[in-house]
């Protein structure tokens, strides 16, 4: 990884992302580009003269490289501004990045969650991976293990390609999730019936357990394992696995226009109830 793209604001949320890309490039050796966006409509909206906007934004970039070097002296830092739609510029600043880095204030107040919305639409559009880190997230907090959500039919090669690097960059444990169910209105008259889903669940474990086997035949010492859980919903499976690891990676195919409006609903359920910091990877 060469280059981490974090998008800062002034805001605590900018701060925590902040926090959270310069450990990590000072662990990869990779260069810092933090982004502040202007928005002219907001500006006005706001009752703002643009020009104060755009100092506080300088402001805002020079604060976030002096801690950056404070904290990690041999972390190279580049600062860029850009003015219209947030959402855009972002995406279009990740171009010849290999990682970009959000916060969410998902949780702390209703209004709070929808205007977070913003890291959501630039994971689901963006053609880098996106990290978001969650609105409680500590410095001194890690996790241990990464998980990454594998898709049923397991077409989620590269968030699961993400995650093993992840795993082997920190020598931390990779699990491999299924969630897999039905809600009980319909999976208690299938039982009634006989209908058990048994069978379904192992049918998922025995392809987590055959790519577990692939993935440590490919990658000497890595400790993988897969659980396929049954649970109400995909997304409750996921985070509650999660909740007490150091973070957790998705695959999301919603490049596409639609997709942008829509989201992936794995993906859109997990990022508006964030629990730890979550890595959202575009798949081919």
């Amino acid at each position: 990884m060469k280059k981490i793209l974090v998008g800062i604001d002034g805001s605590s949320r900018g701060t925590r992302a902040l926090h959270w890309a310069a450990r990590r490039a000072n662990r990869e050796g990779a260069k810092l580009v933090l982004l502040s966006v202007v928005d002219p409509k907001m500006a006005k909206e706001a009752g703002v003269e643009l020009d104060e906007v755009r100092d506080a934004a300088e402001k805002i970039l020079y604060a976030g490289r002096d801690f950056a070097i404070g904290r990690y002296e041999n972390v190279q830092v580049e600062m860029r501004t850009a003015e219209g739609e947030v959402v855009e510029n972002i995406v279009d600043a990740a171009a010849g990045c290999d990682l970009i880095v959000l916060g969410s204030h998902h949780g702390v107040s209703v209004g709070d969650t929808i205007g977070a919305a913003k890291p959501l639409r630039v994971a689901v559009s963006a053609a880098v991976p996106t990290a978001i880190v969650p609105a409680d997230w500590a410095e001194d907090y890690d996790g241990v293990g990464v998980v990454v959500g594998i898709d049923p039919d397991g077409s989620t090669k590269q968030a699961i390609d993400f995650a093993v690097s992840e795993a082997i960059a920190t020598s931390q444990p990779l699990r491999l999730i299924t969630g897999w169910g039905l809600p009980a209105w319909i999976s208690k008259p299938a039982e009634a019936l006989g209908g058990g889903l048994g069978p379904v669940g192992e049918q998922y474990q025995a392809r987590l357990d055959a790519l577990a086997a692939q993935l440590r035949a490919t990658h000497d010492g890595l400790d993988v394992r897969g659980h396929a859980v049954e649970g109400p919903s995909p997304t409750r499976v996921l985070q509650g696995y999660a909740k007490t690891r150091g973070v957790l990676v998705l695959g999301t195919r919603s490049r596409a226009a639609l997709g942008r409006a829509l989201f992936g609903s794995v993906t859109h359920s997990t990022l508006l109830n964030l629990t730890i910091p979550t890595v959202i990877v575009p798949q081919g």
